[in-house]
């Protein structure tokens, strides 16, 4: 019997994380194997066997003394665990592991434990608003990157639900007005909340864009890299205005529509030869421009 009831204890520290509440220094009275195996059972998982033996379990703690009444609170938990997992899972994919969320869960399930009073009704319908009311707290304390206004927090949950809710409806994402007329908010707090998606968790620089093979990193410099093209053509702006419109012409396809020579000397009409003669001409008048813009003088 002793090493049954050492079994239970194990298992219970394992699937519990017991922090918030140290429900395992308990002197657990005696029992039978089998009163302490019954949480373990598949049938756990069956809504209506679990609120059978939860109203079980209610009905004794009513009637146990303090010692009694430890253990009893336990056994509500561990029936009462894969209830905590579902509520994770209905927060999933916002931007957090989804271990995490099962683990705040689990703290919620059993902080709900402690608190419970048998007289008020069923143990998981006290149970369920606690856990939620864990993982909101978690979600808006701990999960943000870049954290904005509370109220803003607080519309972004219930956006991301109603999204969800409207998809299904709709068999579409739901567009500004319609969220804002299913939650009854102005099309303005919902761009807001609309506008922190991402501050839940930083993005990977080494995620995939889209159907691309490059990462987001890499997207990332080519945008630096056109901002330095723009950097270029503001300061030579003046030299290139000076060009002749052939000469024009032809930076604009090399170094805008990026041509190779041979298409350029091809819409020119000339030989891929002229066109590299023509382009070192040029660029060592642009070069000179930049070297010293005072002295500079376009060659002929």
């Amino acid at each position: 019997m002793s090493s049954t009831i050492s079994t239970s204890r194990s298992r219970s520290r394992a699937l519990v994380d017991p922090a918030p509440v140290a429900l395992d220094d308990v002197s657990e009275p005696a029992a039978q194997p089998d009163e302490l195996d019954d949480v373990y059972e598949p049938t756990e998982r069956n809504p209506q066997l679990r609120r059978e033996r939860s109203a079980e379990l209610t009905a004794q703690l009513l009637a146990a003394d303090e010692a009694g009444g430890r253990v009893i609170r336990r056994r509500l938990v561990l029936l009462h665990l894969d209830a905590a997992d579902g509520v994770a899972r209905h927060y999933a994919g916002r931007g957090q592991d989804h271990q995490d969320l099962v683990q705040v869960a689990r703290v919620g399930l059993v902080e709900a434990s402690v608190r419970y009073d048998p007289s008020l009704g069923s143990f998981l319908g006290f149970a369920l608003p606690t856990m939620m009311g864990v993982i909101r707290r978690h979600f808006r304390d701990r999960a943000w990157s870049v954290k904005p206004p509370r109220c803003i927090q607080e519309h972004a949950a219930v956006i991301a639900r109603a999204r969800e809710d409207l998809t299904h409806e709709l068999l579409r994402w739901p567009t500004i007005p319609e969220l804002a007329q299913h939650l009854e908010l102005s099309e303005s707090e919902i761009r807001a909340a609309r506008q922190v998606d991402g501050c839940f968790q930083a993005a990977s620089l080494d995620v995939p864009v889209g159907q691309r093979a490059e990462s987001l990193g890499e997207s990332l410099s080519e945008v630096e890299s056109r901002y330095d093209h723009v950097e270029t053509a503001l300061t030579l702006q003046p030299a290139y205005q000076q060009l002749s419109e052939r000469d024009q012409r032809l930076v604009y396809l090399r170094f805008y529509s990026e041509l190779s020579q041979r298409e350029i000397a091809e819409e020119f009409g000339v030989s891929q030869m002229q066109i590299s003669r023509w382009l070192v001409r040029v660029l060592r008048s642009l070069r000179q421009y930049l070297s010293d813009d005072e002295s500079f003088q376009l060659a002929s």
